[in-house]
């Protein structure tokens, strides 16, 4: 995503997960973050065993419900056609890296809608599985990381887990092109206008403007004194941008020659350079002549 080298950790089913350079970033962070957290829950050394444990265990749960994440968006894509030449993860998340568009509004938004469809049933079975452990209110205490919340370590992570992964829901639903939210809302205006062109225009439009108002919630947070949040949220907005003015471009270039075809840019009449001709030769006798 950054342009670094990916690094292949395993196959599933012949897709390749990859990993970016920059995952191993969050990957550290999220370790010494959570073992801090569950170093003051049980009053332990963030650097003993148990809370150590658990945090590696937690990150280990968030990237591995990313990586479901993005392979229900694999499987509803290979279902309908379309093949998923790997999923690659980084220090935003996730990505599906499908060989072609969809062909209709309706296998758009089934492919969109299947990857938070996962994210929605891992929230429910880690809150229905916690809640049944320590009730509701002490869970609901421990979802929003309070140390005092009188839970054992396993619950807390259960109640991290539903917790981010209800975050990642709730963010990946915004109807910011490309996110899966934009993608809806583009198998929306695919829908009601015919056009898959003019709809990605929109929904990439939309998906720019979010990203301004994502990137303006983050400036808000360091002004307010939020560092790292700030920094977070801004740097997101980017990326949506970025990829949102990359598929905007894409779609003019897109809207201009779609109506152009193969026999009005053909020469009818090729040259053929015979192949037993040196490189000099060929040069000389058909490059410089006929241009």
């Amino acid at each position: 995503m950054f342009g670094g080298r990916s690094f292949t950790l395993f196959r599933i089913r012949g897709i390749k997960i990859s990993v970016d350079w920059s995952w191993f970033l969050i990957l550290f962070f999220l370790i010494f973050w959570m073992a801090d957290f569950f170093g003051d829950l049980l009053d332990e050394s963030a650097a003993s065993t148990v809370p150590f444990g658990l945090a590696v265990l937690s990150t280990a749960g968030f990237f591995g419900s990313i990586l479901l994440h993005e392979l229900g968006h694999a499987v509803v894509a290979r279902r309908n056609g379309i093949g998923i030449t790997g999923i690659q993860l980084w220090i935003f998340g996730g990505m599906a890296r499908m060989d072609r568009e969809a062909e209709t509004p309706r296998v758009e938004m089934k492919v969109a809608l299947a990857g938070p469809a996962v994210t929605l049933a891992i929230v429910v079975a880690l809150t229905a599985g916690g809640v049944a452990a320590v009730g509701w209110d002490e869970f609901r205490n421990a979802a929003i990381l309070e140390t005092t919340a009188g839970v054992s370590g396993v619950v807390a992570m259960v109640a991290w887990l539903a917790t981010i992964n209800l975050l990642v829901l709730i963010f990946n639903l915004i109807p910011a092109f490309p996110m899966d939210g934009g993608r809806v809302a583009r198998a929306i205006a695919w829908w009601r206008s015919g056009n898959r062109t003019s709809a990605t225009r929109f929904a990439a439009n939309l998906g720019r403007v979010l990203a301004y108002v994502i990137m303006a919630g983050g400036l808000a947070l360091i002004f307010a004194g939020d560092l790292f949040a700030g920094v977070w949220l801004a740097m997101i907005g980017m990326v949506i941008n970025g990829s949102a003015r990359g598929a905007a471009m894409q779609t003019k270039i897109t809207s201009k020659i779609s109506e152009v075809r193969v026999a009005d840019v053909m020469d009818r009449e090729p040259v053929a350079i015979p192949g037993e001709l040196s490189v000099e030769q060929a040069l000389d006798e058909y490059c410089l002549r006929y241009r």
